[in-house]
């Protein structure tokens, strides 16, 4: 049984999967660091490279949202359309 809820698990947490991943203390110290020793050019080059990753985060997240919302939706009509049918199977079933 604990096996299949693994399984279970597994198959349907990815789809609401809304990620965010916070790289900022690290890449600040480095940056830190780069500039103390004098690579400036390249500690404003990995900032320029935080910016667009958070960036792109953010545009993940606005799109894994949306992929949610559009399967709750799926879900919602799924049993609107089934209505009838779920309706006569639990009536077989406690009768």
């Amino acid at each position: 049984m604990k096996a299949l809820f693994k399984v279970i698990a597994r198959l349907i947490v990815p789809f609401f999967n809304v990620s965010l991943y916070q790289l900022s203390d690290g890449i600040d110290s480095l940056v830190l660091k780069l500039k103390f020793i004098g690579l400036k050019q390249q500690a404003n080059r990995i900032m320029t490279l935080s910016e667009v990753i958070e960036y792109q985060q953010g545009v993940i997240i606005l799109l894994d949202s949306v992929k949610c919302l559009f399967m709750l939706l799926s879900l919602v009509f799924f049993f609107l359309a089934n209505q009838a049918t779920f309706r006569q199977y639990f009536k077989k079933r406690n009768a």
